[in-house]
């Protein structure tokens, strides 16, 4: 994958959820299709869905939800959506 690096640690892992996730909320689509081309968009998908990241807008998941991975079942958008108050136990 040819990209600059868009995540804050130079030795990232492809297959790691900070990089999916920062490249899915920040990459351009050359960049997210890169990724999902190198590790597989089912890798992309479960590592997205288990692992989720308070860094989305609300347009930015609906549209890497509905158009970029093509999730049909509902997941929870106050795990992922970074104005969404956080859970505190």
């Amino acid at each position: 994958m040819d990209t600059k690096r868009i995540w804050y640690s130079p030795k990232s892992s492809l297959t790691s959820a900070d990089t999916v996730h920062q490249t899915l909320m920040f990459g351009t689509l050359h960049e997210i299709r890169s990724i999902k081309n190198s590790i597989g968009e089912n890798v992309v998908k479960k590592l997205f869905l288990a692992h989720p990241k308070k860094i989305y807008t609300l347009p930015a998941l609906n549209f890497i939800k509905n158009f970029i991975l093509h999730i049909t079942d509902p997941v929870d958008e106050q795990k992922y959506l970074k104005y969404a108050p956080r859970h505190i136990r």
